[in-house]
């Protein structure tokens, strides 16, 4: 995983809707939480997926937009979007750009599936926090609120 208090890399990855969404884009307008997920409809991803679908208004009540990010194909995610109701942003990673740059491979990329991690991404695109945990999506989510939390009184 990238420390916290370092500068978020760019990135340019293809949305399901077909647009092209750059991290870039966000910069002073936006906070970012953006997360990594192993695979669309997969069990445990699903549950996440719809954790984060469930508290979307207030994280942008909070003002972030939330992007998640896997090796799966535009057309995969977009029907995951429409299966689970996802209102936010699901990026396709098919050359693991994104992951080699956040860090979040396993074994170098090898394996077909990144590891469960959730970054912080503040308006001047500076990482304040990032959360590991590959099976325990509650805790998972509860630091994720946290993070949250923290975040806004920050930026009061």
């Amino acid at each position: 995983m990238l420390a916290i208090d370092n500068v978020a890399p760019d990135f340019e990855a293809e949305n399901s809707d077909g647009t092209t969404i750059r991290l870039s884009d966000y910069k002073d307008k936006s906070n970012i939480v953006l997360f990594f997920y192993t695979k669309d409809f997969s069990p445990i991803c699903t549950k996440q997926a719809r954790q984060f679908r469930d508290k979307y208004e207030y994280f942008k009540n909070h003002d972030c937009e939330i992007i998640g990010v896997s090796y799966d194909s535009p057309d995969r995610h977009r029907e995951f979007k429409e299966v689970n109701r996802l209102p936010y942003h699901l990026v396709s990673d098919q050359d693991k750009n994104i992951a080699k740059k956040y860090n979040v491979t396993r074994f170098g990329g090898y394996l077909p599936f990144v590891k469960r991690v959730t970054y912080f991404i503040d308006k001047s695109g500076t990482i304040r926090n990032a959360i590991h945990h590959e099976f325990n999506i509650v805790r998972h989510m509860q630091e994720v609120r946290n993070t949250l939390h923290e975040i806004a009184e920050f930026n009061q």
